[in-house]
């Protein structure tokens, strides 16, 4: 075990018991979400806290990864947990170890000729590229909306260049960094674009922007458009 394994897995071990503690709120074991919704409003409503849902729901970073109608786990257990996390932490330490050896050399030099010397590292950069379509020279995701602004019930043109190619994908909207709503589903061009025409929706609160994105149905990616302005 390196000297970067050593030092992550205590605290990794350490986490051990409130893994296996963790016990359900005043809501059970799981929630579903509500339009609107943020993390803070779940856990404040179900007695959690927010690092309890963030590390029971892996594929939950934010308020804006919130999909309405879904359900959330407030509750973690520790089967198996605890030996993934290790593992996790050993192979991240080897990594980090075989890279931090060629961070000299590289420095003054191009970070092509930094991932040549390190191909494990130069593959794990591709493959996350190719997630969300930024690599084989695809330009970066972007997402456009026409128009820009308007009132509940307008419809708006999302259109969108950079996304993985010939791929199902949801068309999502929400208030900023809460719960998303699925507006439309499509499906990306062999060229990786899109273009669809969305309602936002008539009931949005008093909010005076509006959140669209694409998003992967797999959860992997997602790519956000400026903020449409809510006029009434």
């Amino acid at each position: 075990m390196n000297r970067l394994s050593a030092l992550l897995l205590p605290l990794i071990l350490a986490s051990g018991p409130a893994l296996a503690q963790d016990t359900a709120g005043s809501c059970g074991d799981q929630t579903e979400v509500k339009a609107g919704d943020t993390l803070s409003a779940i856990a404040d409503r179900c007695d959690v806290s927010e690092f309890t849902i963030l590390r029971a729901n892996p594929s939950v970073r934010g308020s804006d990864d919130l999909r309405v109608g879904s359900t959330v786990q407030l509750t973690t257990t520790s089967d198996g947990t605890i030996d993934r996390l290790g593992s996790l932490a050993e192979q991240a330490g080897s990594e980090l170890g075989q890279a931090a050896q060629g961070v000299g050399s590289a420095i003054g030099s191009s970070v092509s000729g930094f991932l040549d010397r390190n191909p494990q590292l130069d593959q794990r950069v591709r493959d996350i590229g190719q997630k969300i379509g930024l690599t084989d020279g695809q330009e970066p995701a972007d997402v456009s909306l026409e128009p820009q602004g308007g009132a509940p019930g307008s419809t708006v043109t999302v259109s969108a260049t950079g996304l993985p190619k010939d791929t199902p994908v949801e068309i999502v909207g929400g208030g900023r960094r809460s719960a998303y709503t699925v507006l439309d589903e499509a499906r990306t061009t062999p060229d990786g674009t899109l273009q669809a025409a969305v309602e936002i929706p008539r009931d949005v609160g008093d909010q005076s922007a509006y959140r669209i994105s694409v998003r992967g149905k797999d959860d992997a990616w997602k790519a956000v458009a400026p903020l449409f302005t809510i006029r009434r």
